[in-house]
């Protein structure tokens, strides 16, 4: 009884709280003060052959991530053989001869685990990266295990057949997902006949064989165009001497590589696509805007700012619409797809058949929304403590930094520009935001991709002025999608 009647007083707020609270359990932890961000210093040199290594020492903690950058990318594939870099990049993990003796990709894998670390590829639209992580003891083997893979790769044909298989898997799952789909189609809506635009199909994978995947190596793996990249506890000196021993003698054959010309935007589709998914649970919805302002332009922070705004977070504008005060998804989000000729703010969600018309034009709404109303001063200040709180956290780690290290390579930018990232975030303006909005994510700019079952969503989904398709019929390696 005496604790039922200590809860309605307490309810009725005639009993003091704070003396009771406990610190960090009853009440809040204080936040603490933001910690100083530590920004590295780079040092590089080049070798004789042409390969740039960089070095960002970072001593304390024994451990190093290694990556080597080569300089062609997915944009270099030929017509009609998208995936071709990827399908490539891939292989090389596949297999290498290491001290005279051909590894498979099991004895290649357990060699990398023995060493505590996974290797990792990626293929970007202008490079390829490998990369891995190892304590300072284990530097001289992942080295050279790192080179044989690049300078050594067996490549074998069995490999190829399984890597496609697991690609075009990879697909099936990709078109059955609506909010997957969705993604797909609207970057041929914001690119059309354009090679960004250009995904990878079976058609195309299957159109690739084991010629064209070692040709294709010996166009990319070149020590003119790579780079070197270690982030962690090693010196210039000690990166040199890795370096030369394992990369020294490493040597390029066949002609170099052209680079691949600039891209367009010639888009072929209406500002709406409708794409018919029968059976599919619910329907992915992604309205974008694209934009004149590229990667390197200086107007990309006030860009990344603004998407922040719009969707960066739980408590940004759009899942604050869709999600927290509608009930329409399980959350929706906003971010920005920058090239060096431009960029797109693309916002998605999934949602119920019944409520993608809705969603929509919520979704529209808040990105007009934002050219009338700026972003408040603690609107403002907690996106930008969201994107230096995520920057941060990539300079926590010897394989984050070594990415950041990649990007600046891949886009051909001095590297010192990483300590310009935080005050250039910090320096933009609720104003500039506003501005921003108004000048390119104006209703004429806008476009809608909505993938679901077009019947269970009813006539409240307009067809007026869209295109409308079936997934049975459609061509994701065509301008027009059929």
């Amino acid at each position: 009884m005496l604790r039922w009647l200590g809860q309605g007083l307490l309810g009725a707020g005639l009993l003091p709280t704070s003396s009771w609270a406990i610190p960090g359990v009853d009440e809040p932890p204080v936040p603490g003060r933001p910690r100083p961000l530590v920004l590295p210093r780079f040092e590089e040199t080049t070798l004789g052959n042409g390969l740039r290594v960089i070095v960002a020492p970072r001593p304390g903690l024994p451990l190093v991530t290694m990556a080597l950058h080569l300089g062609t990318g997915a944009l270099a594939d030929p017509p009609g053989q998208t995936g071709l870099a990827d399908l490539t990049h891939e292989l090389r993990t596949r297999g290498a001869l290491h001290r005279g003796r051909a590894l498979d990709a099991t004895d290649l894998a357990r060699r990398v685990e023995a060493l505590g670390s996974g290797l990792h590829s990626a293929t970007n639209w202008r490079g390829s990266a490998l990369s891995l992580t190892v304590a300072t003891s284990h530097l001289d083997t992942a080295a050279e295990l790192l080179a044989d893979v690049i300078r050594r790769p067996t490549l074998p044909a069995r490999e190829l057949a399984r890597v496609r298989e697991r690609a075009i898997d990879g697909l099936k799952f990709e078109q059955a997902d609506p909010s997957a789909l969705a993604g797909l189609i609207a970057r041929r809506v914001a690119w059309g006949r354009s090679a960004y635009a250009q995904p990878q199909t079976r058609n195309s994978l299957e159109r690739i064989h084991h010629a064209d995947v070692l040709a294709q190596h010996q166009r990319q793996a070149r020590p003119h165009g790579a780079s070197l990249v270690f982030t962690g506890d090693i010196s210039l000196p000690q990166a040199l001497l890795l370096a030369r021993r394992h990369w020294g003698d490493w040597r390029a054959h066949g002609p170099t590589p052209t680079a691949p010309p600039p891209q367009v935007a010639d888009p072929t589709l209406p500002s709406r696509v409708l794409l018919d998914l029968p059976g599919a649970g619910q329907s992915g919805v992604v309205v974008l805007a694209p934009m004149p302002v590229g990667i390197d332009d200086p107007q990309r922070r006030i860009a990344q700012v603004a998407a922040e705004v719009l969707g960066g977070s739980y408590s940004a504008r759009i899942n604050q619409e869709v999600r927290i005060k509608r009930g329409l998804s399980y959350g929706a989000s906003a971010g920005l797809n920058l090239y060096p000729e431009g960029g797109v703010l693309v916002t998605s969600t999934q949602t119920s058949h019944r409520s993608a018309a809705e969603v929509e034009q919520v979704m529209r709404e808040e990105i007009l929304r934002l050219a009338r109303e700026a972003p408040t001063p603690t609107e403002l200040a907690a996106r930008q403590a969201g994107l230096v709180g995520g920057f941060a956290r990539q300079l926590d780690t010897t394989a984050g930094l070594a990415s950041l290290v990649i990007d600046r390579v891949e886009r051909q930018r001095p590297l010192n520009e990483v300590g310009d990232v935080v005050p250039a975030v910090l320096a933009v303006t609720a104003q500039e935001v506003q501005d921003f909005a108004a000048r390119y994510w104006h209703t004429a700019q806008l476009r809608t991709v909505i993938v679901g079952d077009l019947e269970a969503a009813g006539t409240a989904l307009s067809r007026d002025g869209a295109w409308v398709g079936s997934a049975r019929q459609l061509r994701l390696d065509a301008a027009t999608l059929r």
